[in-house]
């Protein structure tokens, strides 16, 4: 069967004359698919497709060449168009020769039923008639060259930040007990129930009297300890025995410690006059109402302590993260295996792992084949992990690579695409995507790539859905000089961040391509240089993105 494959960004003719002349075909059928003035109910000028154009010209050809198994046919001419298309125009046109129309029916059918499932092009926008008036041709419809593999959406670092945190919104708070909320983002404000400490203690183990009592022999009247309440009010020469953390029978109080004391019987002598009262007053502390734990903050070991002392024993905190993590590549192999020529070991599995554990969350993990379908069926095997995940992570394939499947596995899995590429390196074929509240991000695959991409994208995606606000960009100043040539991209520099007393130090790390891994050995920082700023000089004012480890522990 004679296949011709198009893909254009100028308007298809209206007259397409069929490949198949004279009368070698019994039937020649002819499909177009049309935009029409509303999508999804609303009125709208055009439409705009994009599309991987090499990916999307062989996954026509191997649908095709399918589907003429089936349903033998001579030739079939497909057209789509790309860029914005408006009202009334064509967007897709299909025309098969076979010698019977019944062949010809069942291939268009079976094509159109594949093409949005596995063929890399996708309606990128709608355009609605306000934006441009009645004048639908107002709009820019000059045919654009296909010259690269992809028509890509980049964005500039704060643009891909702005449109995370845009796109991600604080998942559902829980109640939850104190020993599961670790780690975990407080989400109400926590406020003292009562004073601390709740009475007058004693911070020694010895005797209570009046504050201001002279007296120098004293009757030992009673025995508190820790858990002991008994008020009475105590009178000159009067004391009573108590143990550190006791409360005091009563107000004006004063505690000799035991070592600075006689004890004779139920009689006691002063031996060493004291300056200091011993106590711990009622609410020195916190008084009733304060707040003790704000809204937003990490819990720690100590917040759950304050939170435990306060009675709040099932605090309303962020919910647990599920996470799924595919990573792809045929050459990737295990960790523990030596790799033959070509092959590599998986690091990306272990690094997500590792960056992750800073957030509380379930993480499942699986390789992927380096094949679109083996691919969807593996995925297919584990629909309820990606249902269930409120991130999904894919490591690899985020390019535009004879076998970089990414994207179109993600809008395979109905995620829209927010941004596929971010202008910055290391890390450019960054991909961001959404369905509903779930969150997708195709990493790439180089390591170091790997690590920066999550630093400043993947921490303020989760960061948003834990309801946390993380300070992002930071100012220091370089301890050694940062050495480079001009880059027309931003980028995220590996390098040791210092305090040096009160002041951020930092020493850029080498580092020779985003797939060395060696500078993460000392990497917790990522200076942010300009775009074609090349090198900076020692002790300049540079911003820096602290890493997970900074981040966590500041």
């Amino acid at each position: 069967m004679e296949i011709d494959i198009q893909l254009t960004g100028s308007p298809i003719a209206e007259k397409i004359c069929p490949p198949i002349s004279g009368d070698a075909a019994g039937a020649w059928v002819e499909f177009r698919g049309i935009v029409r003035g509303d999508e999804s109910g609303q009125s709208i000028a055009a439409l705009e497709y994009e599309a991987y154009p090499e990916m999307a010209g062989r996954e026509i050809q191997r649908i095709l060449e399918m589907l003429a198994a089936q349903h033998p046919c001579l030739a079939v001419k497909v057209i789509h168009r790309t860029g914005i298309i408006p009202v009334g125009d064509t967007a897709i046109y299909f025309g098969v020769a076979a010698p019977h129309r019944a062949e010809a029916i069942a291939l268009l059918a079976g094509f159109m039923d594949r093409l949005k499932q596995d063929v890399p092009i996708w309606k990128r926008r709608t355009v609605p008639i306000n934006s441009v008036g009645d004048d639908v041709r107002s709009l820019n419809l000059a045919p654009k060259k296909l010259e690269t593999p992809c028509v890509v959406s980049y964005k500039s670092l704060d643009e891909a930040l702005a449109e995370i945190r845009s796109h991600c919104q604080p998942l559902s708070a829980v109640h939850a007990p104190l020993t599961e909320v670790f780690g975990r983002v407080l989400r109400e404000t926590v406020f003292a129930p009562e004073d601390f400490p709740d009475c007058d203690r004693s911070t020694r183990d010895g005797f209570a009297i009046l504050q201001n009592d002279a007296s120098g022999q004293f009757q030992v009247v009673d025995t508190l300890h820790a858990a002991d309440w008994r008020p009475r009010q105590l009178t000159a020469g009067q004391a009573v025995r108590v143990a550190t953390g006791a409360p005091l029978p009563g107000e004006n109080l004063r505690v000799i410690m035991q070592e600075h004391v006689e004890r004779d019987g139920d009689r006691i002598k002063i031996l060493k006059p004291e300056a200091g009262l011993n106590r711990r007053r009622r609410g020195e502390d916190v008084k009733a109402g304060t707040t003790l734990v704000k809204a937003g903050a990490r819990l720690d070991a100590g917040k759950l302590a304050l939170l435990a002392s306060a009675g709040c024993a099932q605090p309303l905190v962020s919910p647990r993260l599920r996470v799924c993590h595919f990573t792809t590549g045929d050459e990737i192999i295990p960790p523990q295996q030596t790799p033959r020529p070509g092959q590599v070991r998986d690091s990306n599995s272990i690094l997500i792992r590792g960056l992750l554990r800073d957030f509380s969350c379930d993480v499942e993990q699986r390789h992927l084949p380096e094949n679109f379908d083996l691919a969807k069926s593996a995925i297919g095997n584990r629909q309820s992990a990606i249902s269930g995940a409120d991130v999904l992570l894919i490591s690899g394939g985020a390019s535009v690579g004879d076998k970089d499947f990414t994207r179109v596995l993600l809008e395979w899995l109905g995620f829209e695409i927010v941004f596929t590429q971010v202008n910055v390196r290391p890390g450019r074929p960054l991909i961001f995507g959404v369905r509903g509240s779930q969150v997708a991000f195709g990493l790439p695959g180089n390591p170091l790539s790997h690590f920066v991409c999550f630093h400043f994208a993947v921490v303020t995606a989760l960061s948003r859905l834990i309801g946390e606000e993380r300070s992002g960009f930071l100012c220091g100043k370089l301890a050694t000089p940062l050495v480079d040539e001009p880059c027309p991209r931003e980028t995220l520099w590996p390098a040791r961040l210092e305090h040096n007393g009160a002041a951020l130090r930092l020493s850029p790390l080498k580092w020779s391509s985003s797939g060395d891994v060696t500078c993460l050995l000392e990497t917790n920082a990522l200076i942010r240089v300009p775009a074609h700023q090349g090198s900076i000089a020692l002790d300049a004012t540079v911003d820096f993105l602290p890493t997970m480890d900074m981040m966590v522990g500041g």
